[in-house]
């Protein structure tokens, strides 16, 4: 990220690196008989292995410094030891110490289909001064570390959930990881418990809203919520009402009805849905049939569980209601109506903003988005709209559309502007017209030659851990709460 304060450089002369320093507990009586430093458990210690393993035993001796970072196990109930993975800043943000972000991770992603996914590091919130915190889903294993998370996944469901919830609260100093250790006792460096957020990009915002209604009763530790461009139906996963073309050109399906809109329910006719199977597409796919017009064609995203695409219940239900399948013929790498029946409910949110509200009365919110979305092309924003609804007016949670302007230009560049996208929404505040102003609400996509969908989402996470520090919630903001000079690192080998 680009700053306009000056940069602090410091020099350090790396001998050799290393990819984390895992704390495991050895001694668990369930672990077969093997020599702890052979990870691949082949019967010989290698060299590359016994690197490693010095470097865990060091580990289990001495406190993680800034700008390092280290894999520890912590315990969950329903799943067993869950990794978790935490990088520390080079300097944190406050003189008394570092907030402490936890980032909650994709889910539904071809790659979850395999057992080898590593930690989601797209976010780095180390970068302003924060420490991050992420993990593994249950039976997952990073293929840089080897550390591997136990248990079952289940995309996003109930175990899913209970993994977030434990990582949330080691973060907060709350449990041990499975040696008996707390967060400040593994790092040098004062986590700062009573500043603890919650970040989730896309779709991984399901899970994080998820995971405050139905564990909020024991995650008072979590003072606010930033979310970016997170879906909150079940229709917006496979894009069943537009989507960008490979340009980003904005397609629209035409029976998607901005009119309709509620807080709860979007409005989509499914009664032109078919299926087309031909040399383009060759596993077929569902589209909507236009008379006199460009028929609709979905994009091909979406969910892939357990082998099976997933779509909504609704176009899953319209299917075989149109008579396009039987269930004799129903592809087999499609999730019959059923299946969707039985999965979805647990992976929405618009039903669970008043939960949060009633368990979290103070959790703070930020949704941040820009003009273009990543993936939801419809202009009114339902995704925003209902989240804004649902943490504003159902929940009744101080709710922020996009990060103050004096943030953008001090932890991005100064030249951000309203001439130039950047908006300066107050807080608690939402669009007259979604239709016709949601996207002017939203920020542009480049500022000063960086991609903006990375940096604005850490501008909002700066700004709501310094909102939390001086425990100011006004609803705009004339300047930054607090400097902070970055520190970076140029390591020599």
């Amino acid at each position: 990220m680009h700053r306009k304060n000056k940069t602090i450089l410091a020099v350090s002369i790396i001998a050799s690196m290393i990819g984390c320093a895992v704390v495991l507990n050895i001694f668990s009586p369930e672990e077969p008989e093997f020599d702890v430093c052979d990870h691949n458990k082949d019967g010989v210690v290698d060299a590359k292995e016994a690197d490693l393993c010095r470097h865990r035993q060091q580990a289990e001796q001495s406190r993680t410094n800034p700008g390092d970072f280290f894999c520890t196990h912590i315990y969950s109930p329903e799943n067993g030891k869950v990794a978790v993975r935490v990088q520390l800043p080079l300097n944190p943000r406050y003189k008394d110490g570092a907030p402490v972000v936890v980032t909650a991770s994709t889910w539904f992603v071809e790659k979850y289909t395999h057992e080898e996914v590593g930690f989601h590091l797209v976010y780095d919130p180390t970068e302003v001064g924060a420490i991050s915190v992420t993990h593994l889903w249950p039976g997952k294993t990073d293929p840089v570390t080897g550390i591997k998370s136990d248990g079952e996944y289940d995309y996003g469901g109930p175990k899913s959930l209970a993994a977030l919830r434990d990582t949330i609260r080691f973060s907060a100093g709350e449990i041990p990881n499975v040696n008996g250790y707390y967060l400040h006792e593994l790092i040098d460096m004062n986590p700062l418990y009573d500043n603890v957020g919650l970040f989730a990009s896309s779709h991984a915002g399901v899970v994080a809203t998820n995971v405050l209604a139905y564990y909020g009763e024991s995650l008072h530790a979590v003072k606010y919520f930033v979310g970016r461009e997170n879906p909150t139906m079940a229709e917006m996963y496979p894009l069943e009402l537009g989507h960008f073309d490979d340009r980003h050109n904005p397609i629209y399906n035409p029976y998607y009805n901005h009119e309709a809109y509620t807080p709860t329910t979007i409005d989509i006719d499914y009664s032109h849905l078919k299926w087309m199977q031909t040399q383009e597409y060759p596993e077929g796919i569902p589209y909507f049939e236009v008379p006199r017009g460009k028929d609709y064609i979905l994009s091909g995203k979406g969910p892939h569980i357990m082998g099976k695409r997933y779509f909504s219940h609704a176009l899953t239900q319209a299917l075989f209601d149109n008579h396009v399948f039987t269930l004799k013929d129903w592809p087999a790498d499609l999730a019959t109506p059923d299946e969707t029946k039985r999965f979805w409910p647990y992976r929405i949110t618009v039903h669970n903003y008043p939960s949060i509200g009633q368990n979290l009365p103070e959790l703070k919110v930020m949704l941040v988005f820009a003009t273009y979305d990543h993936v939801q092309a419809a202009p009114d924003k339902p995704h925003i709209r209902q989240a804004y609804d649902g943490f504003k007016k159902r929940g009744g949670l101080w709710t922020r559309l996009n990060a103050d302007l004096s943030y953008v230009q001090a932890e991005i560049h100064e030249s951000a502007s309203l001439e130039g996208g950047f908006p300066d929404n107050d807080a608690n505040t939402e669009p007259e017209d979604w239709y016709r102003e949601a996207e002017s609400w939203g920020f542009a996509g480049m500022l000063a030659g960086e991609l903006t969908a990375r940096t604005v989402p850490l501008a909002g996470i700066a700004e709501m851990a310094d909102r939390v520090k001086a425990n100011n919630w006004e609803d705009n903001l004339d300047t930054v709460l607090f400097g902070y000079q970055p520190v970076s690192l140029i390591i020599l080998v």
